[in-house]
């Protein structure tokens, strides 16, 4: 286990041999090495160990992700930390410091150059047709190659951030992520369609967020709406069950950068697929509305492959009535009885439009348990699952199927099939995986154990990105801070600043736990926000 040393303005030996150690541990130095060997040219004078690990002290000491802040670091160093890194030379004069400076961008850029996915050139700002004929010529195996070895180098540096816990305080994670997908604001402003221009950064899109329901509409009646030249982090948090004490620190396990809105499933998948090859089991998967959206193949399937049982929401257009198999009947993501009264059927979507109250809603959903199938075991090796109709299993009353010796006091059925299907004539049928694949999912849909867990891994995501977007430490959401351009450069720098994250978390959880308040956190999320007491005024005073 790694300690992790207290940082201040001046970089302890504690500090320097903590970031060394991560870096090591990541192994991403001694890959990109082999790929940097050049048969020709003067022996370099920074290695690019040395370079990452003055930029992880950057991010942990909270400070601005620059090169010539990096190069000031490495140049600093006491000479056994710089014979150790292998920095030779100094950086005593102005012009010095310089000579270095174009030293540690070169190098940047050279590593950057065997992991860039991106065709385009940076840093110009010219007519778009111009930087089109500038593109690089790239085939599709090699962009799939370094934007492949990119991922690979961003979530192994994230890796080697959780790996500073000792394996008894990753012992309890039981597989359980958040997903989410966050802007990443760029350091350059977006094309102009009035000048014909590009943009500085052509690796961005354009992000739109609409206003929320605080600030709907602008002083004029118009729309707010929240635009940015960006890029997307992806994000793969770890998550404790409802309600238990914190038992392991919630750390990003995997992240990928991408244009907004491009292929989000395909971007989760690929994030999920690397978690899993680590090691780490799979459980509940909180996924937003955004998910639900994507096809099936891209994003439900593929990670119900991979062991995940997503929990997400859905539009109101998509309550009710969703998929059907041999009779049975999906709703609201689950299969239940044909017969099942249309009440219970459109429980969330009257709730969600307003036309129930609370009360009758939560009866409702919870009425459903009697209607639900009956699920015979776990899913085959292919996905495919055995159900059997609830009235076998004595929870209805049926006269399609011979009563059950639990049937007494059962639902009755008033309106079976008048052409009942398999579900009601055979003891049990098979359902494919891709029946209703982009809604599936195992708990009853607001239900009480589907409210808690996906409030809880989707409120343990969104409070990672408001962690990392804290302009008092990696300020993720400023790009002064990140002042390079291009999708390579900008998901190192994220990379170091969600390290940087981490390293805070296990902090914060090692304290926690070593001040015996983890029951504390445990009470503070079961307190309501709002009661009576508060509003209760102090007795009078006796005069």
């Amino acid at each position: 286990m790694s300690d992790i040393p207290a940082l201040t303005a001046r970089l302890s030996d504690e500090a320097i041999g903590f970031a060394v150690d991560v870096v090591d541990a990541s192994h991403v130095a001694t890959r990109l090495e082999a790929l940097l060997v050049r048969p020709t040219g003067r022996p370099r004078t920074l290695p690019l160990r040395a370079l990452l690990v003055a930029l992880l002290l950057l991010a942990l000491d909270d400070r601005a992700l620059d090169l010539k802040a990096a190069t000031k670091v490495l140049y600093a160093l006491d000479p056994r930390w710089r014979d150790e890194l292998g920095v030779t030379g100094e950086a005593r004069t102005h012009q010095s410091l310089l000579a270095r400076y174009r030293c540690v961008r070169y190098l940047f850029h050279l590593a950057l150059s065997v992991m860039d996915p991106s065709t385009q050139v940076k840093n110009r700002v010219v007519a778009q047709g111009v930087l089109d004929a500038m593109a690089s010529e790239l085939d599709d195996d090699e962009i799939a190659a370094r934007r492949s070895r990119l991922e690979g180098v961003v979530n192994d540096l994230l890796e080697a951030s959780v790996r500073v816990c000792a394996p008894e305080e990753l012992a309890h994670f039981d597989g359980s992520v958040g997903l989410d997908a966050t802007v990443v604001p760029l350091f350059a402003r977006g094309p102009s369609s009035r000048a014909g221009t590009s943009s500085s950064d052509p690796d961005g899109g354009w992000y739109v967020r609409e206003g929320d329901h605080r600030d709907v509409v602008g002083p004029k009646g118009k729309k707010l709406r929240k635009l940015f030249w960006a890029q997307e982090a992806t994000i793969v948090t770890m998550g404790r069950a409802p309600g238990s004490a914190p038992t392991h620190p919630n750390l990003v396990l995997a992240a990928l950068l991408t244009r907004p809105g491009e292929d989000p499933g395909a971007s989760a998948v690929r994030l999920l697929n690397s978690v899993r090859s680590r090691g780490y089991p799979a459980s509940f998967l909180g996924a937003d509305r955004g998910y639900t959206q994507v096809r099936p193949e891209r994003f439900h399937l593929p990670a119900r492959a991979l062991g995940y049982r997503v929990v997400m929401d859905y539009r109101e257009t998509e309550l009710g009535r969703q998929a059907n198999s041999d009779g049975a009947v999906m709703v609201d993501g689950c299969f239940y009885c044909p017969a099942m009264p249309e009440d219970l059927v459109a429980a969330s979507a009257e709730w969600r439009r307003g036309t129930i109250d609370a009360a009758t809603h939560d009866a409702r959903i919870a009425a459903r348990t009697s209607w639900r199938l009956a699920r015979k075991g776990p899913p085959d090796r292919d996905g495919y699952e055995r159900f059997s109709c609830p009235a076998l299993a004595g929870h209805l009353c049926c006269a399609l199927r011979a009563p059950s010796r639990g049937a007494v006091g059962a639902i009755p059925v008033l309106n079976p099939p008048r052409r009942p299907d398999k579900v009601c004539t055979q003891s049990s049928i098979t359902i494919a995986p891709d029946v209703g694949a982009r809604y599936r999912q195992d708990l009853a849909f607001e239900s009480p154990q589907w409210a808690r867990t996906y409030a809880t891994y989707r409120n343990t995501i969104e409070g990672f990105n408001g962690y990392v977007k804290d302009t008092a430490h990696e300020s993720l959401h400023s790009p002064g801070r990140r002042r390079v351009r291009g999708i390579a450069a900008q998901s190192v720098f994220v990379a170091l600043l969600l390290m940087a994250a981490n390293v805070r978390k296990i902090a914060a959880y090692r304290n926690l736990v070593a001040n015996a308040r983890s029951d504390e956190v445990v009470e503070r999320a079961r307190r309501r926000r709002v009661s009576l007491a508060d509003y209760r005024p102090p007795p009078p005073a006796h005069l």
